[in-house]
């Protein structure tokens, strides 16, 4: 039986509770499983990302909805903190998530409307985002930063470049940087890079179909260890989370990616 930990689940929209305006999103929910395991593989962890399917103002989007979840199932579930440095006191809501046993932040920039690296003052000198990054490296809390387009309703893809990443990275060496999707599908190359050379960028591989992924990613292995598995689910009609592990498995067939780069990289 081959252990798996799924660093990208979307419970709240499993659960169907996301704003009015996303809803459109829940066609792709219709025929999910949320499967723990079959024949060969057993899903060990699912860390649920709070981050709704569209454009929002929200301070945390679905956090809290996640986290009632959690508290009935603790051993399966843990749980990514999201915070929008445009709708928050980022400070108090940091506090609070993290006072409930977040393992890690999640932003989304193409989702929330800002640069990652915004903070900057050439870039706009936003102390929000700033205080985010530093309370990362205050708690040792890795970032997982959402790269990528993204189609759901009113999405901002300009900000969804991996390169505005770097400067996070080089600002924060001490902070792990985890590029979700892997820039996908045109930033590929850039986030395959910026992992394979700077010491504190990951990426995870969510939402790439499986029998793509070592064709838009075909020297994964160089950089096997940095490599983290997510499945996005429930991200298209009739996923099922151990069928979707099963499939990134028979492709890539290798169990560090799979479980124990997030178990070493994550501290779960």
């Amino acid at each position: 039986m081959i252990k798996v930990i799924d660093v990208h689940v979307h419970y709240h929209i499993f659960a169907r509770k996301i704003p009015d305006h996303c809803k459109e999103f829940l066609e792709n929910v219709e025929g999910t499983k949320m499967s723990l395991k079959n024949d060969l593989i057993e899903i060990e962890k699912i860390l649920m990302v709070p981050s709704h399917p569209c454009y929002t103002n929200e301070c945390y989007d679905g956090f809290y909805i996640d986290y009632e979840e959690r508290k009935k199932n603790p051993d399966i579930y843990a749980q990514w903190g999201e915070v929008n440095p445009l709708a928050c006191n980022v400070k108090e809501e940091l506090e609070r998530q993290y006072s409930l046993g977040i393992v890690g932040i999640k932003l989304h920039p193409v989702h929330h409307g800002f640069k990652p690296n915004a903070y900057r003052e050439e870039e706009g000198n936003l102390k929000q985002l700033l205080y985010i990054y530093e309370f990362a490296e205050d708690h040792d809390l890795p970032v997982l930063i959402h790269t990528g387009t993204s189609v759901g309703v009113g999405s901002r893809n300009k900000y969804a470049d991996p390169i505005l990443v770097d400067d996070v990275a080089k600002d924060f060496p001490r902070v792990k940087i985890i590029l979700a999707h892997a820039g996908r599908p045109i930033w590929y190359t850039t986030a395959f890079q910026m992992a394979r050379f700077i010491k504190n960028i990951f990426l995870e591989i969510s939402s790439i179909p499986p029998k793509n992924i070592l064709k838009v990613l075909p020297r994964l292995y160089e950089i096997s260890d940095k490599v983290l598995y997510g499945s996005d689910f429930p991200a298209f009609k009739g996923q099922d989370l151990a069928e979707y592990a099963l499939q990134v498995y028979n492709v890539i067939k290798d169990e560090k990616i799979m479980r124990d780069n997030a178990k070493r990289i994550l501290k779960i």
